[in-house]
């Protein structure tokens, strides 16, 4: 019995878990960048931080790496949902690590330095 509520007990906390990360990431659901394409695949857009130096912009990745992204590839809007933050340079980053076909292909336009950019926000009023 008490194997059985063990059993239950961690099934229901690893539900719990795997929804409150889904939940925190249903923000990005139907989010468009700036060509119109559809942001994220999943788990590729987080909040982060972003800083601007005389009008180029960089963004703080997971992998805690500052990328440099091109102005023409920021949205610069809110993204829906997100709840309002205190914190001045709060953006949004959605990419995947790019791989070497990436930096060959007809894809290479989104590769900037060692990621595949999908979208990248910054609000309104963050600048």
């Amino acid at each position: 019995m008490m194997n059985v509520l063990l059993h239950a007990a961690l099934g229901g906390a690893v539900v719990a878990a795997s929804f409150s990360a889904v939940s925190a990431h249903d923000i990005y659901t139907d989010v468009h960048g700036r060509n119109g394409q559809l942001c994220c695949g999943g788990d590729d857009c987080a909040a982060t931080s972003f800083r601007e130096h005389g009008g180029q912009f960089e963004f703080l990745t997971r992998e805690r790496q500052w990328i440099a992204i091109p102005e023409d590839r920021i949205t610069f809007l809110p993204i829906p949902g997100d709840p309002p933050s205190d914190d001045s340079h709060r953006a949004h980053l959605c990419y995947r690590s790019a791989t070497d076909n990436d930096r060959l292909g007809g894809a290479s336009s989104n590769v900037f330095d060692s990621i595949f950019l999908y979208c990248a926000f910054i609000p309104p009023g963050s600048i």
